[in-house]
């Protein structure tokens, strides 16, 4: 049990310890819910209902005291199970969807909060995948997993070590690459997005490199009449989302669908 219990704090603490294990943390029934057959074993203090189920199904439980399980636990209100999952094996392939292709490519996103919420709005709006540069946080960063409310297992995730090299493909499979800057003077209500549509997310403080934004087809902003000055990554991902959704489904001239 201790050698559990070692693995569980190193992935819970080392980027390196998950890399080299393949696998990382999840805490909480609803996310224990969603890793299904991802799970490799769970940690409780509590014999909740999803405990008894996973045991019914086989996957190895073990138990430990409420003061271990706060030990290990990453909130304040521990919510008494956890669990070791695998990590993904997504393709860059996978991220594409035909003529339905749909992506958020973040290049140097840093808060876990904001990656979190990236990936729930490319769940709930319909994103064929996420593609993160090797300098944006890890995805398998406890926060982040812990704030996508199990989104993570619904719609592929890659990382990527060369982005110039990633939009030169997605080019190729006739992606259109739109980049987010404030000072754009095309709107993103007022861009096509009809077709297979990459929109690249850069860094909270910097944003993106003018070498990335030369990458783009094309640059848009977001429209805003109040007095902010700017949104931060994961509300500007969910309204550029949003409004790609809304037009690929519209229907097209001759009446059938865009």
């Amino acid at each position: 049990m201790n050698q559990k219990l070692k693995l569980i704090n190193n992935l819970l603490e080392k980027r390196s310890a998950r890399r080299k294990e393949g696998k990382f943390v999840i805490e909480g029934p609803h996310l224990i819910e969603e890793a299904g057959d991802k799970l490799n074993f769970i940690v409780y203090c509590e014999k909740l209902p999803i405990v008894k189920k996973l045991e019914d199904e086989g996957v190895p439980a073990y138990k430990v005291s409420k003061e271990q399980f706060a030990e290990l636990s990453g909130v304040e209100a521990p919510q008494g199970v956890l669990g070791v999952v695998r990590e993904f094996g997504y393709q860059f392939r996978d991220v594409l969807k035909a003529d339905k292709t749909l992506i958020v490519f973040c290049v140097g996103v840093q808060d876990p909060g904001n990656l979190g919420t990236i990936i729930r709005s490319a769940d709930a709006f319909g994103a064929s995948g996420i593609i993160l540069s090797k300098g944006t946080v890890d995805l398998y960063n406890p926060k982040v997993a812990r704030s996508t409310m199990g989104s993570l297992f619904h719609l592929p995730i890659i990382t990527t070590e060369d982005e110039k090299e990633t939009i030169g493909h997605l080019k190729e499979k006739n992606v259109k690459i739109v980049a987010t800057e404030a000072s754009a003077k095309l709107n993103c209500f007022n861009s096509d997005l009809k077709g297979p549509t990459a929109f690249l997310i850069g860094n909270e403080g910097a944003g993106l490199s003018k070498e990335m934004i030369g990458l783009a087809d094309e640059s848009v902003s977001i429209p805003m009449v109040g007095k902010s000055e700017s949104l931060n990554a994961g509300v500007s991902v969910s309204v550029l989302l949003y409004e790609a959704s809304r037009q690929k489904s519209q229907p097209s001239p001759s009446g059938r669908g865009g």
